[in-house]
């Protein structure tokens, strides 16, 4: 039985192009914008079935970059870390189709009258890959070792005590009311690991309760999982085997996939994405993966507000005005995405309009000399840049435009790990960027909150170190209401902050897309364990355990 879904007509003409060899139908354009700014976001040749699926197989799947370790609690996951996370871990809670969260390896989520207290029931007979059995003593154990680790405490901080109180049981006792507390959960604080595996401060063997166990890896080269057999999910997972094989370069990952080294792979670059559209609409045997419901990540330069000059508000305004977003997207978006001036794009319920200073090359170097007759006749910044081809042409089409206004631009040049290893303490100046794709704003206030700085040289998750006392007491507020237009204009309020203090230079509303071959069923076509569909997409993300391979024809 097909999976029905409001663009039914579309995908009845899909089925009948793909049920001789699938039975499954080609979800096209599901949950398509109404911006149509953004229409361009489409899926294409979605490949899903209803039907039980096949066991057995192996595919390799082409990742963006390479990731530091699979610690939660020390080790830092992009979007290419959480991919892999979703194969070893499982959070307590997701995300469904609507952006709502949902229990996952959590029965139940129920908190108090005021959000003080909420009471996590855990689902029984879950094993860790270890076989220790998943208890309500453990899960707290793991989340009280994430909660103080210094990369994972500061969103806990709300958070007075985790304690169990019940074999399948934990209670979390909050300082203050937080009533929007599980969207916390479904992110990198929120996966369950063996807590004994996690005070060892092992990075490289994670232990977790997902579908797949790990194997081994080769930094750099590639890591291996297997089927988890004692998996809660009845069936699941079907494949046998997942290779993950890091690309930090785009046109190479496209090659492996078009020369069929990969099965699946992520995508950033707008080229990749056209090509491999017209390619899936021609076709040539791929799908395609944008699911434009959720919220997309920006391309932005990050700018350290605690690193001379750009400390100074008009020295941030002034690359601000000298930056031509559309001239960028030109080159790197190939027409597919849309300029941005703030965190959420305009088709978004957290959207609020602004006064951000887009491109005027006039009143930048005004801005410029005002800069410079304030630091001795010069004004100097250095863009970090990772080395791949993509990131290097537009990191020096953004030092001509900022030259052109006056400013002198250094680039230099470092791989992804050093160049977070230099974020996170704050040894940077100015560095090509991308993050801030949760559904929900609580998953991105975290990098927004002055309480998440802290001075050079220490670690800190608020990467920009943009110290907003507004922004900080918006986020707060955003927290404690149960209203949600309130909440939402408390978000909508953060982006108009944002504008003002120029802690980003906003480039566009990117995605992390999915590009697979077609023989892969039910890449995002997933539910809930309480029946509900999941979302797509979750910063690039989406789980594994649902995949099947139909055997190839011939």
């Amino acid at each position: 039985m097909h999976r029905t879904t409001a663009r039914a007509a579309l995908c009845a003409l899909a089925i009948l192009a793909t049920m001789g060899t699938l039975g499954a139908c080609t979800k096209a354009e599901k949950g398509e914008s109404t911006d149509t700014s953004q229409s361009q976001l489409e899926n294409v040749n979605l490949i899903e079935s209803d039907e039980p699926g096949r066991a057995g197989g192996k595919i390799n799947y082409g990742l963006i970059a390479e990731t530091d370790g699979w610690n939660p609690t020390n080790s830092r996951w992009a979007a290419s870390g959480q991919e892999v996370a979703k194969a070893v871990y499982d959070t307590l809670v997701g995300y469904d189709e609507n952006l709502d969260w949902q229990p996952n390896l959590a029965e139940s989520l129920v908190p108090n009258d005021d959000s003080t207290v909420w009471v996590i029931t855990l689902r029984a007979g879950v094993t860790f890959h270890n076989g220790s059995p998943v208890t309500g003593a453990a899960v707290a154990e793991s989340m009280n070792l994430i909660k103080v680790s210094p990369l994972t405490s500061r969103p806990f901080e709300p958070v007075e005590k985790i304690e169990a109180t019940g074999p399948l049981e934990l209670t979390v006792t909050m300082k203050e009311t937080w009533t929007n507390f599980p969207f916390a959960l479904t992110t990198q604080i929120g996966v369950v690991a063996d807590p004994e595996w996690l005070k060892t401060n092992d990075t490289r063997t994670p232990i977790g309760t997902g579908p797949f166990e790990f194997t081994s890896w080769e930094p750099g080269k590639q890591l291996t999982v297997t089927k988890n057999p004692d998996y809660w999910r009845d069936g699941y997972p079907l494949l046998d085997e997942v290779v993950f094989i890091p690309f930090p370069d785009e046109g190479t990952r496209g090659n492996a996939m078009q020369t069929g080294d990969i099965d699946i792979m992520q995508s950033t670059t707008g080229t990749q994405l056209a090509k491999f559209k017209k390619l899936a609409s021609d076709g040539a045997g791929y799908q395609v993966v944008n699911d434009p419901e959720g919220e997309t990540s920006e391309v932005m330069i990050m700018l350290n507000t605690k690193q001379p000059p750009l400390d100074d508000p008009v020295a941030r305004e002034a690359l601000a005005y000298a930056t031509d977003s559309d001239a960028y997207i030109a080159l790197q978006g190939d027409g597919q995405y849309q300029s941005a001036e703030g965190p959420f794009a305009p088709s978004s319920p957290w959207y609020a309009d602004t006064d951000y200073p887009r491109y005027d090359l006039v009143k930048a170097k005004q801005l410029v000399e005002q800069v410079k007759a304030a630091n001795g006749g010069t004004f100097s910044v250095t863009i970090s840049n990772t080395p791949s081809p993509e990131s290097t042409a537009g990191t020096a089409l953004i030092q001509s435009q900022w030259a052109e206004a006056g400013v002198d631009v250094t680039i230099e040049t470092v791989d992804q790990t050093q160049l977070i290893a230099a974020v996170v303490v704050g040894n940077y100046q100015a560095t090509n960027w991308q993050q801030f794709d949760s559904p929900h704003p609580l998953g991105d206030s975290i990098w927004w909150h002055p309480n998440a700085s802290a001075p050079l040289g220490e670690f800190a998750l608020n990467f920009a170190r943009n110290e907003d006392e507004a922004i900080g007491a918006e986020l707060d507020a955003a927290r404690k209401t149960t209203d949600k237009a309130e909440e939402r204009a408390h978000y909508q309020e953060v982006m108009r902050l944002l504008a003002q203090d120029i802690p980003y230079i906003w480039l566009y509303h990117s995605q992390i897309s999915i590009i697979a071959q077609d023989n892969l069923v039910n890449i995002v076509n997933y539910t809930l364990p309480d029946g509900v569909p999941g979302l797509e997409l979750h910063g690039g993300s989406h789980p594994l355990w649902q995949i099947w391979l139909e055997p190839v024809a011939g």
